[in-house]
């Protein structure tokens, strides 16, 4: 899966070595089997066809879309690479932050890691395996490692959850969001992606801060779901209490010394990559006056959060058809090809190029082994760490 689509935190970590269940980094390096590899490449391919065979020819000209790639110099494509890489940085950055002695380079190497084999291999939450036994090799001990590969995914997603939020202050103050047809859905959207935002970092930090909060955080969730459990006529109850503690015992130091900094640190990346798409439009043909970069932006901040939700394997055909969709909505109608060429162009930086970049660097950390680590190299480096 690719960053649209990285998954949420696990509650599974050990210090002694790689926890036994499947939901965790370690467990999930594990290969899948052949039928989930087959099932979900096939929808891959399914969605990638129905997105550009079928919906966007009914609305753009591709020959428009070539002649836009074609009008591009060299110049433009160099702004656009330098700015990717700040792009590809600046996502780095908050594995920095939450992998202490991880550099630059290498937090770097991670989300291109995570990115590329989750767009390229999109096997549920493999690259996060992946990555966790690149990092091991490197030398980072494995709760370190199994910590900030878990909680990147909860600061992606919550800072995709301030970006409406950011995006309505900016379309107020510029006077924009008030001459907007579609304002109202905006503010729809915006407004659950707030409340989402607010209770949800409430929720994280209280517990993580107050053990107290926690406990009775975890009673009221077990009372509910076993509540809700009984209504839907199904026994047993999963242990809500015993979740909310592991979270706090395994994650709590970390987001307490760090959270907010990651946060902070998630954010900024997702502004780099508003940049990127702004820039991709502009040379790409599309003017300031057609789309502002307030309602870039917007439009940036609500696929963000639409596709937390994991619509289609490795974020592939949907990001784009939502990007198209939204940007011609308030873009005039003579710009629907420069729009879709600027959307492709930032997406080759966002999501293409990723994909042969991690198995590039997969080939160059994993020296002497396959790139892809093997179900019995995982058990190994689990009795290795155990040990």
């Amino acid at each position: 899966m690719t960053q649209d689509q990285v998954p949420p935190a696990v509650d599974a970590v050990s210090s002694a070595g790689p926890p036994a269940t499947g939901n965790d980094p370690a467990s999930a390096a594990a290969p899948p089997n052949r039928r989930s590899a087959l099932i979900r490449s096939g929808l891959i391919v399914a969605v990638l066809f129905v997105v550009f065979v079928i919906i966007l020819p009914q609305y753009v000209d591709y020959q428009e879309v070539a002649g836009s790639f074609q009008s591009l110099t060299a110049p433009q494509f160099l702004v656009m690479t330098v700015l990717g890489i700040i792009a590809w940085i600046l996502s780095g950055l908050v594995f920095s932050a939450l992998v202490i002695g991880l550099s630059v380079i290498r937090a770097t190497m991670s989300w291109l890691i995570l990115a590329g084999i989750g767009a390229s291999v999109p096997f549920g939450p493999w690259n996060m395996g992946v990555l966790w036994v690149v990092m091991r090799g490197w030398g980072v001990k494995n709760a370190p490692a199994t910590t900030g590969i878990a909680l990147y995914g909860v600061v992606n997603e919550l800072s995709r959850l301030f970006l409406p939020l950011m995006a309505v202050v900016l379309l107020a103050l510029s006077g924009e969001l008030s001459s907007q047809d579609k304002a109202g859905t905006i503010w729809v959207i915006a407004i659950i992606s707030i409340i989402a935002f607010v209770v949800a970092t409430a929720l994280i930090f209280a517990i993580v801060r107050s053990e107290r909060v926690a406990d009775w955080l975890g009673r009221t969730g077990q009372r509910v779901t076993a509540w809700t459990l009984r209504r839907l006529g199904r026994p047993g109850s999963p242990d809500v209490s015993g979740a909310i503690h592991r979270f706090r015992d395994q994650f709590g130091e970390v987001l307490r010394a760090r959270g907010a900094l990651s946060l902070g640190l998630s954010v900024l990346s997702q502004l780099g990559w508003t940049v990127v798409l702004i820039v991709a439009l502009r040379v790409c043909g599309v003017p300031e006056s057609a789309l502002s970069p307030f309602e870039v932006f917007a439009v940036y901040g609500l696929v963000m959060v639409i596709t937390i939700i994991p619509l289609s394997p490795g974020g592939a055909g949907v990001p784009e058809l939502l990007f198209i969709s939204g940007l011609t909505a308030i873009a005039p109608p003579q710009y629907s090809s420069a729009v879709t060429a600027g959307v492709f162009l930032y997406r080759l930086y966002y999501w293409f190029l990723p994909i042969p970049m991690a198995w590039i660097l997969l080939k160059a950390v994993r020296r002497g082994k396959t790139m892809l680590p093997s179900t019995a190299e995982l058990k190994a480096d689990a009795r290795g760490t155990a040990a």
